[in-house]
Order: C-alpha cells, then structure tokens, then sequence
C-alpha cells in the first residue's frame, strides 16, 4: 500500500464519519455521543479500506489489452480474461466453474452409462476418473476446489476411454434384411 493509498483511504473514512456524525447531531443525538459515533464509523471505515486494498490480487481487473498487441497476443489476453474470471482468491476456483465441470463431467460419465448423482454408480466413477478427481466431481461436494485439484480433475475427464459406439455389451441389429 502506497503513501496515496493511505491518504485516499484517510480522507475517504473521514468523510464518511463527518457525514454520520452531522447526520447523529441533526437527527437529534448530543454532540459527544455524535462525535463518538463519528469516530466509531470512522474506524470502521478505515479498518475495511485498508484490508480491502491490502490484498490488491482479489480485485484486481485482468490486464488490458495492448492496442498495438498482435492477434496471438490479443488471443492471449482473453484466456487470461477468462483465467481471471475462474479464479477468486488466488488458489480457489469460483462455484460457478466447478458446477459447469461437474455438468460436463455428468454429460461425459452418461456416454458410459454413469450417473454420479446415483450412489449406486459412485464405484464405478471412481474407478474410472481416480479417486482425486472423483473427490472434486462429487455432487456432495461443498469445500471450495483449488486450482490443482481442478486441474487433475478435467485431466481424467480428458482422459476418459471413448464411450463403446451403441452402450456397454450391445451391437446394431441389422435393419437392412427385410422378413419375407
């Protein structure tokens, strides 16, 4: 945090605390209790600023695009657009990203005759994803999922056998011969 934060952050919270406290005096509240109350916000205010800018990296707006960029490198940049938006604290993988690969997840397990909603099937997942992966693809699931468990997650998923063309064990009947 650089010496301009501080100052912003500063008058920003004292701002808002002479805002309370004339807003207290006005409503009807004595001077010392309105002072005090000013000076309660104004903690508050300044406590939330500065842990808010101490970790900049949450915030933090993917970088801008470079307007001479070339197209390899404008490609780049909306990977890493897309990066940023999966990610929240640095090493946790948004909710919304582990259900849209937990969807796919079940799309792919279906081309196999599995469902991980049935516990029946919970077996048969993990044997086929690994034990690591299945841990993430859980629907029962609820602790946040790291960037590497993540990671190792759509690895199995990518290494998943082709699905056998008409289901496990069956074959196409022959609709070409007619019965005469």
């Amino acid at each position: 945090m650089t010496a301009a934060d501080v100052v912003r952050n500063t008058l920003i919270a004292g701002f808002v605390a002479v805002l309370v406290g004339i807003a207290a005096a006005v409503v009807g509240l004595d001077p010392a209790h309105a002072l005090a109350l000013g000076c309660g916000v104004l903690a508050v205010v300044l406590v939330l600023l500065v842990q808010r800018s101490a970790d900049p990296l949450v915030d933090a707006p993917p970088p801008e695009e470079d307007s001479d960029a070339s197209p390899s490198a404008a490609g780049s940049s909306s990977v890493d657009r897309l990066a940023w938006s999966m990610v929240e604290h640095r090493t946790l993988v948004r909710g919304v990203v582990v259900a849209r690969v937990r969807a796919v997840a079940a799309h792919r397990l279906a081309e196999h005759g599995l469902d991980p909603w049935r516990g029946a099937d919970s077996p048969a997942v993990e044997s086929l994803l690994g034990p690591a992966a299945w841990a993430v693809l859980r629907p029962d699931r609820d602790r946040p999922v790291t960037l590497r468990e993540l990671d190792t997650a759509l690895g199995a998923l990518e290494r998943l056998p082709a699905p056998e063309p008409f289901g496990p064990g069956t074959a196409p009947t022959d609709r070409t011969a007619r019965a005469g």
